[in-house]
């Protein structure tokens, strides 16, 4: 069956079978960092991938050893990002024990609630419902002043004095500014931006595409696999790769 086909196949069991809203966040291991694996199988590792940054507190959800990451950086008054949202939703039922997805915020200056829309995301994660917050933004992006994204915060049950607290404190407008420089560093300029296993990509690919770059990651976790990484690390290993890629790329600096 294509990448595409299997998708398509599955939008309909999608619908049925993502979490309810209110679900908790899943609760997945960080990834194996790229500091900690070997440097074997690194030649099995090609194309120009990025050096993306992952924090072990950043909104995940999907396979809890993948062998694919798709870092997403996001805003939730872009069309687009809603769309995309959902075709990742899709691979994460396509793909449960292979794919995970990381969400990093980068509100664009075009679009005036998006950043609200970013602390509320985070503010609701304190309390471990960002997916369900995530999901009611995108709903609803044509407005996301304060007193809406509060009352997406009662409808999904959180502590409202304690949401708000999280809304208006600096270190949470300080998360969503540090994922839009972290974000910019590699490259990213507007949203959709997204790396699947370091492989940059801009705007939302059709299906057909996106399914085949997710197949061609996954032989290449299988291949490392067989080549001897513990499947935990296969993440760090296609960074440790890229971070020496990079490296080796780079002309030396002037004394």
């Amino acid at each position: 069956m294509s990448a595409r086909s299997l998708l398509a196949s599955l939008l309909l069991f999608a619908s049925v079978a993502c979490a309810p809203e209110g679900a908790p966040d899943p609760q997945l291991p960080p990834l194996v960092a790229a500091s900690e694996v070997a440097d074997a199988n690194l030649a099995l590792v090609t194309g120009a991938r990025e050096v993306v940054p992952v924090e072990a507190d950043d909104p995940s959800k999907g396979a809890v050893e993948p062998l694919v990451v798709i870092v997403e950086y996001s805003d939730f008054q872009c069309p687009h990002c809603g769309r995309f949202a959902s075709a990742l939703d899709e691979l994460v039922v396509a793909y449960p024990d292979d794919v995970r997805i990381v969400f990093k915020q980068f509100p664009l200056p075009m679009h005036p609630d998006a950043e609200i829309g970013a602390r509320a995301a985070l503010a609701a994660r304190a309390q471990g419902k960002f997916w369900a917050m995530h999901d009611r933004l995108f709903a609803n992006r044509s407005s996301m002043s304060r007193d809406e994204v509060v009352g997406h915060a009662k409808a999904l049950g959180l502590d409202l004095p304690a949401f708000e607290a999280a809304l208006d404190d600096g270190s949470t407008g300080a998360r969503v500014a540090a994922d839009k420089r972290a974000g910019a560093v590699i490259g990213v300029r507007g949203t959709p931006s997204f790396f699947v296993n370091g492989l940059p990509y801009s705007g939302a690919l059709p299906p057909d595409e996106l399914g085949a770059v997710v197949e061609q990651e996954r032989a290449l976790g299988r291949r490392l696999v067989e080549a001897g990484s513990p499947r935990a690390h296969v993440p760090g290993v296609i960074m440790r790769a890229a971070g020496k890629a990079s490296a080796a790329a780079s002309p030396p600096s002037s004394p």
